[in-house]
């Protein structure tokens, strides 16, 4: 439990759910009333969309040029080989004290039937491992065949929404005029950049016809919810109870802490951009 005077986040209750996944509740205060509608929304967005983790881009599936093609003697689809391939989990195999702050690499998988084909026949690099080995991919019939390479990458939201160098674009601040008016410069339009994520995957949709491409940003939490809580009805106070999913890659300690430095980042970044300005 972390208190600062009259703050905390506590963590009331944790457990291992089924296949893996990550439960925890947390309690989140003290707020001033509408405060915790306010905090509640943020971090429950930056919970879902901003956190760090594994993911595969694209697929290729050895004799699968689309992902409505159907394999012989394979008894899923290709979609329904890739909608699996998904729900395998992820993490990396570093100690505790290091950091994993990008990783890009393969895996690879090979299996001759009959047989069923789990995410723990998957091939990977040292410094990764699967944590669903019990994840259903396929089954295959006599003579059947299934042959897959998939790119798997680690990211952050960091890096994933660098504003140096993925826009071009003029700051409020630098939009200024001499005489201290904002030019409107809703016409100049942001333009990519070569590096950016939108055109690397553009590029690759062109110069290769069977790869097929998945996630582009990880999603290692699954669900929140919160509820706000009357703390003391005289002076108005309030608190959050917060309840986070994960897919098991993310302990749910984590993902808060994650989510807090995430938001603090950002709104220091417009605090400046404020301070500059006047």
């Amino acid at each position: 439990m972390m208190k600062t005077h009259n703050l905390f986040v506590s963590c009331i209750e944790s457990r291992v759910q089924d296949q893996g996944s990550l439960y925890a509740r947390f309690h989140i205060g003290t707020f001033f009333r509408g405060q915790a509608l306010t905090f509640g929304n943020s971090i429950r967005r930056a919970l879902l969309s901003e956190m760090p983790g594994f993911l595969m881009t694209d697929v290729r599936i050895q004799g699968a040029t689309h992902e409505f093609a159907v394999l012989p003697d394979v008894e899923e689809t290709v979609l329904e080989i890739l909608l699996n391939l998904k729900k395998t989990v992820f993490v990396p195999r570093i100690p505790k004290n290091q950091k994993f702050e990008t990783f890009q690499g393969f895996g690879f998988l090979k299996n001759n039937g009959p047989g069923k084909v789990r995410a723990a026949d998957i091939r990977l690099p040292e410094t990764v491992q699967c944590v669903s080995p019990e994840v259903h991919i396929a089954t295959l019939t006599s003579g059947a065949e299934l042959s897959l390479r998939f790119n798997l990458q680690f990211r952050n939201f960091s890096q994933l929404e660098k504003r140096e160098g993925t826009f071009k674009s003029k700051t409020v601040a630098q939009a200024k005029t001499e005489d201290g008016n904002v030019q409107d410069t809703t016409n100049e339009l942001p333009t990519l950049e070569k590096n950016s994520l939108f055109f690397q995957q553009l590029q690759n949709k062109r110069n290769s016809k069977d790869q097929l491409f998945l996630d582009t940003v990880p999603m290692p939490v699954q669900k929140v919810n919160y509820v706000i809580k009357s703390l003391n009805a005289k002076n108005g106070s309030e608190y959050i109870i917060l309840e986070i999913w994960t897919d098991g890659s993310l302990y749910p300690q984590e993902s808060v802490e994650f989510a807090l430095r995430n938001l603090t980042d950002l709104f220091f970044q417009f605090a400046n951009i404020s301070k500059k300005s006047n």
